[in-house]
């Protein structure tokens, strides 16, 4: 390969992982601001959620269709060909993660104007853990570090714990409020709760991409063994 076409290869490449970054960002912030959203019954901000979703959905659309002619051009070998085969997946799950916080936002702007039943103390640790693996799982992929990969996926496991405790205290909150104005609001909240867990199984999607990219291998069954 000349100098001048490696040159022109990594600079194509470059611009795709930029644009990566930006579906990362715009994806993070999202969801972020759609948990914000909720907690404030912010309408106006949970608005602007949902219509911003349409340029998460662009850029997925764009590095799809970027990365198609740069296999097409440039012709990866087998190992840089995974790597960006790889970029298309977690493009998709980062675009779905924008969907979710879509749904959250929604859930937000149908409370606007009342109040929530229940302060959103667990919903707001399981973002927090959701928003680190989001960051991680980009500097793995970058990095293409496995160790860091791996931990991401087992980050999950946190979430689904902290799933599980909300499911069990609405039902118990079902049970002392059964009027079915509050009914309602107490299953929202754990569907927002759903949300965030469907987030976190798309970068364990990632993560595990990552890991059979670098290895060849199934990172659930290489972490079972």
């Amino acid at each position: 390969m000349t100098d001048e076409r490696q040159h022109h290869l990594e600079s194509v490449f470059n611009r795709l992982k930029s644009l990566l970054s930006d579906l990362m960002e715009s994806a993070r912030s999202a969801l972020i601001n759609s948990i914000d959203a909720l907690d404030r019954l912010d309408g106006d901000k949970a608005r602007k959620i949902v219509a911003a979703d349409s340029k998460i959905d662009e850029l997925q659309r764009r590095i799809d269709k970027d990365i198609c002619s740069y296999i097409a051009r440039f012709q990866p070998l087998a190992g840089d060909l995974r790597y960006v085969i790889t970029m298309v997946k977690l493009a998709t799950d980062l675009e779905r993660i924008g969907d979710q916080a879509v749904n959250i936002a929604e859930v937000a702007i149908e409370y606007e104007g009342t109040r929530l039943a229940k302060p959103l103390i667990h919903i707001k640790q399981m973002t927090a853990i959701v928003e680190k693996m989001m960051d991680d799982i980009m500097l793995a992929y970058y990095n293409r570090d496995l160790e860091l990969a791996t931990d991401v996926w087992e980050q999950d496991e946190k979430v689904d714990d902290i799933y599980s405790y909300i499911k069990k205290e609405v039902s118990e909150k079902l049970m002392e409020h059964p009027d079915e104005i509050m009914t309602k609001q107490f299953i929202d909240l754990v569907l927002v709760a759903r949300f965030l867990e469907r987030a976190a199984d798309h970068i364990t999607n990632i993560a595990e991409e990552i890991y059979f990219i670098s290895r060849g291998k199934n990172l659930k069954e290489e972490i079972g063994n």
